[in-house]
């Protein structure tokens, strides 16, 4: 091996070092402003256990708070339609994603599962359940996608968006039973636990 050749490797190895740096070291700042704003719902949740008369909003237990909104992630599957029933008697909806912020705060908290969110097509265009602009909004579909395809063999098209393992969206057939992702306003949540 030459000395330059020596050199280039080593050059070659900082880089990637400093490049796995600078991933591990958002990935961290992530995880730490999750902890605060867990710590800061958990706080909330104690207040309000202890009843001093507390006018502070937080999320219920179990829900998640992220820039204004309570997050309930859920561990088990359902079709679209029946999720959209849970989440509606938590006086909440499937998860519209509106920005690469959120959909990177949901993305971290359900890991690569195919997940439901609030966006269909099933009445003509694209829509989202909260009435969210579609056309103007953001979006994330996987490359070729939507596209509606009929190939499963199991009836119909494609009219229900899921996240996909790498978070990228899909459409996929409604009846599948894939995990969920409730959202509302902070203060609007059920305040009871909610079932899995």
């Amino acid at each position: 091996m030459t000395k330059e050749y020596q050199d280039l490797q080593h050059l070659d190895n900082e880089e990637n070092d400093h490049h796995q740096l600078r991933k591990d070291h958002s990935s961290l700042l992530l995880h730490v402003k999750q902890f605060v704003s867990d710590l800061r719902s958990l706080s909330c949740q104690m207040v309000a256990l202890q009843g001093n008369g507390s006018l502070r909003t937080c999320c219920p237990i179990n829900w998640v708070e992220h820039a204004g909104s309570c997050y309930w992630f859920s561990r088990t599957g359902k079709p679209w339609h029946e999720a959209e029933k849970y989440c509606q008697l938590e006086n909440a909806y499937l998860v519209v994603v509106t920005s690469w912020e959120e959909q990177r705060f949901v993305q971290h908290h359900i890991g690569p599962v195919n997940t439901w969110m609030g966006l269909s097509d099933q009445n003509g265009p694209w829509k989202w359940v909260d009435g969210t602009d579609y056309e103007t909004g953001f979006k994330n579909w996987r490359p070729e996608q939507p596209d509606d395809w009929y190939g499963h063999g199991l009836g119909g098209g494609e009219d229900c968006a899921h996240f996909t393992d790498d978070g990228r969206w899909n459409d996929d057939v409604c009846q599948r039973p894939y995990r969920w992702v409730c959202e509302t306003e902070l203060g609007k949540a059920s305040q009871e636990p909610p079932l899995p």
